[in-house]
């Protein structure tokens, strides 16, 4: 798994909120900026809560599904992105 993978993922995404007319379109593309800037754990870790909210607010119907099944895909990757990363140690 790598960003370049998620980057891709993110950027179908925020095409598929785009043609939906989603509320959420500007935090799709907050993660894809992130993505496209080898993140580290901590923006990984916002990512993942930004794909939450976006799961949250979807609302219903059949293309909604499809994109669900996008963001699902994508947030697996961030989720696996993160296993790879070290947590930033507390400020002293």
């Amino acid at each position: 798994m790598s960003t370049d993978d998620a980057t891709r993922e993110a950027a179908r995404l925020l095409a598929s909120l785009r043609s939906m007319r989603a509320d959420s379109v500007p935090e799709a593309e907050h993660v894809l900026a992130t993505l496209e800037h080898e993140p580290d754990h901590d923006a990984l870790m916002g990512c993942a809560a930004v794909l939450e909210e976006i799961d949250a607010r979807m609302p219903g119907g059949t293309l909604a599904g499809f994109v669900q099944v996008r963001l699902k895909t994508l947030a697996g990757m961030v989720n696996a992105l993160l296993d790879g990363t070290t947590p930033t140690p507390p400020a002293a």
